[in-house]
């Protein structure tokens, strides 16, 4: 999977990841359920985007193929939010779609690293919403006290750090000596190999008012 810069690609006040409806001017017809999803863009030969929505846990994924040609600065395998309506299921799994908004999201793959250079990488706060697994993506809705200047964020595993069925990893935020602002929503999106072969994970960062170092999620049954 490429490697792209660790600079925060947007940080973002959005109420994605969520279920949509809205009538949007359809004169009492039905109402339009808008659905907005992590999912990752795939380039056809003409460089028109369309999109895979890796499901929860083990489910699998949906194929979803834009009505109107879509083209953008994005390449293979990266990962967006999307924000879109289906205009048509066409066979099971596959949908036609209408986009209305695509957001960049932090995505990038898990580093490894010895503990004593994950230790050196600065350590700011991050306030978590939501963790998440789909397929071997760990995704993430959290928030950052942002005022003007990028951040970075990345994810680190350590040999040492893996253990029985549980996997551990460290997420390093620098604000980048960024002035004190408002703590601002911010989503991200980890390739972790092999993250299903894993029940659970304990993510280690500087949480806010967490009486631990970490959080646990589950991340299959």
């Amino acid at each position: 999977m490429k490697k792209i810069s660790n600079t925060i690609l947007s940080i973002v006040a959005l109420w994605l990841l969520t279920t949509l409806i809205g009538c949007d001017g359809n004169g009492g017809k039905e109402p339009i359920v808008y659905y907005a999803d992590f999912v990752t863009c795939h380039l056809r030969e003409d460089k028109s985007i369309f999109f895979e929505q890796v499901l929860r846990n083990d489910q699998g994924s949906h194929m979803l193929y834009p009505l109107h040609p879509i083209k953008g600065n994005v390449y293979e395998g990266q990962r967006v939010i999307l924000q879109y309506y289906i205009n048509e299921v066409v066979s099971e799994g596959i949908f036609d779609i209408t986009a209305t908004q695509v957001v960049s999201v932090r995505h990038d793959t898990i580093i490894d690293a010895d503990i004593d250079k994950i230790a050196s990488y600065p350590n700011d706060p991050v306030k978590m919403n939501a963790l998440w697994r789909t397929g071997d993506y760990l995704n993430m809705d959290i928030q950052l006290e942002y005022f003007n200047q990028p951040h970075s964020l990345d994810l680190f595993s350590a040999p040492e750090q893996v253990s029985g069925d549980t996997i551990d990893v460290i997420l390093r935020h620098d604000r980048n000596n960024d002035m004190p602002g408002y703590w601002t929503a911010a989503y991200a999106s980890f390739y972790i190999p092999n993250l299903s072969n894993y029940r659970a994970m304990r993510i280690y960062a500087n949480i806010p008012d967490e009486p631990l170092e970490y959080r646990i999620i589950e991340l299959k049954d």
